[in-house]
């Protein structure tokens, strides 16, 4: 076994140094502006989650993502609430106040589970479950803390029809306030003329709307989902995309063109997230006070137990309905680290509310030990398991093989390597070329095997001649401009005969996945050989 190499995520780091900085410097300041900070941050938190969405694979997987962020919540909910008030752990509180303090911890963080499994090779549709669930599971519990728990703690009486007249209420217009934001926020992209100022817009379409949808008690996190996925759904059906061909090409390298790619705008969402993330947790180490944590040991420890057990339990029922393997299970519950959100809901709670110190430090403990100790967790487990990962991931691409060695094989005839290899090599390649600040292509097309075998012939010895999925071949071109490769797409072109060639050119910031789409967008062009920069 290679020697254990773990990346530390940035959230982990970023706490404790945060305290320290706080023990020693005056941060009051940020303790001060909590709540504020939470609600001006959370949106630019949604944003990169929600642009790296695919609808067509949320459309193809709703019915477990509904289970995961809807079902699984309540249920959650349910059992932790009836389970403590029956066994009557907490003395002095009434079945309303447990409402109040389970619904907050059954919102994940989308950001920190994004951030842990980026690093490791986990099969698409796990990575989907956990994103989606962690972004969807929010809104479940919004609903449920402020149109259920907090009324039931002023004494309002509801009933079953009222309450759900007020679900649909709020799910539809936090839907119209969402699609709203993004019509307007699709058409002051467009006009703006500077790039600042273009991203400035996408910025300001989350925060309006998510500020808008909680000022009149909706969802805010579901109108920026909405405004989100409708801002790139006209964006994309408008195609503003860099589309060229190869006379447009030739123009390109002379002339600036006007319409930036949008691509450019979900990198740069990246990394303000992380930006915000970092706010986020630098104003919760802020808020930590030890002696409270102390005092409320018992309850934070019994708290974090259970939800953790229960979350097992209930994510067992879909892993064993869908037939998915044991450490998927164990995966999706250690993905259930809370996060910010949990925080913005139990801080919302009246100061006058007698019990508000006792359930924001239970809370906050809550959040602190599911950070630290299912994010240290998961980090091992993925590492011991990369190798069963890989496999399964080997199966959703339909790759048989019955070790991890044989994954290494090319495919036979062509000599090919499959997809799972070639994604390890476009990702050591982007190191590289980061690292280096060298550009490089990914040559994508469809070919029998006869043709693909004969491309694999005449490529470089420094090229390396892949599958990025069941339909295309692919060949990455290291140290490579579009300068250089008119000629050798040419040689393509007659092997391949009519089918289409798409070009995918790095450019600083892409991830694999934005060079995969770009690659895939290629092939979508008008014209035989299509590029995208």
């Amino acid at each position: 076994m290679n020697g254990l190499k773990i990346n530390i995520p940035f959230i982990l780091v970023i706490i404790i140094f945060a305290f320290m900085a706080n023990y020693f410097l005056d941060l009051s300041f940020l303790k001060d502006s909590f709540y504020e900070i939470m609600y001006l941050m959370l949106p630019i938190i949604l944003i990169p989650d929600v642009l790296g969405l695919s609808t067509d694979e949320l459309k193809e997987n709703t019915s477990g993502i509904f289970y995961l962020a809807v079902v699984a919540v309540i249920v959650s909910i349910a059992i932790a609430v009836v389970f403590t008030y029956k066994i009557n752990f907490f003395k002095n509180l009434e079945f309303f106040h447990l409402l109040l303090l389970f619904t907050p911890l059954m919102a994940t963080d989308v950001v920190s589970v994004s951030a842990i499994f980026s690093k490791f090779k986990i099969p698409h549709k796990l990575k989907l479950y956990a994103e989606g669930e962690s972004l969807f599971n929010d809104i479940t519990a919004m609903v449920i803390f402020f149109f259920i728990a907090i009324p039931l703690s002023q004494g309002d009486d509801l009933t079953a029809a009222f309450l759900a007249t007020l679900t649909l209420k709020i799910i539809v217009f936090s839907i119209a306030i969402g699609v709203t934001a993004g019509l307007i926020g699709y058409y002051l992209f467009n006009i703006s003329q500077e790039y600042f100022c273009k991203f400035i817009v996408v910025y300001l379409m989350a925060s309006v709307c998510f500020l808008i949808s909680d000022e009149l008690r909706l969802s805010g996190i579901l109108s920026v989902v909405i405004a989100v996925i409708f801002f790139k759904y006209l964006f994309n059906k408008g195609g503003h995309y860099k589309n060229k061909n190869a006379v447009a090409l030739l123009l390109s390298l002379t002339t600036q063109e006007g319409n930036l790619n949008f691509r450019a705008y979900i990198k740069e969402s990246q990394y303000i997230g992380f930006f915000a993330n970092a706010v986020i947790f630098i104003s919760i180490a802020t808020v930590i006070e030890l002696e409270s944590l102390w005092r409320y040991k018992a309850e934070i420890l019994y708290v974090f137990i259970l939800t953790t057990v229960i979350r097992y339990l209930v994510l067992s029922l879909f892993i064993i309905y869908k037939k998915y393997p044991l450490r998927w299970l164990n995966i999706l519950t250690l993905g259930g680290m809370k996060g910010g959100l949990a925080l913005i809901m139990i801080v919302s709670l009246n100061d006058k509310f007698v019990y508000k110190e006792m359930l924001v430090t239970i809370v906050l403990g809550v959040v602190i030990l599911s950070i630290f100790i299912y994010t240290i967790l998961l980090i091992i487990y993925l590492f011991f398991e990369k190798d069963d990962l890989k496999l399964d991931k080997a199966t959703e691409y339909n790759i048989i093989v019955k070790d991890i060695k044989d994954l290494l094989k090319k495919e036979p005839y062509t000599g090919a390597y499959n997809e799972i290899i070639f994604e390890e090599l476009v990702e050591k390649e982007i190191s590289r070329a980061q690292r280096y600040n060298q550009q490089f292509l990914l040559v994508g097309f469809q070919a029998d095997k006869s043709s693909a075998k004969n491309i694999n012939n005449m490529i470089r010895k420094s090229d390396y001649f892949g599958k990025i999925d069941f339909k295309y071949y692919a060949v990455l071109l290291p140290n490579t401009s579009l300068d250089d490769i008119m000629q050798y797409t040419k040689r393509v072109q007659k092997i391949i005969g009519k089918n289409r060639i798409s070009i995918a050119q790095y450019s600083i910031g892409d991830t694999k996945t934005i060079l995969y789409e770009k690659l895939l967008s290629g092939f979508k062009h008008k014209n035989k050989i299509g590029i995208e920069v």
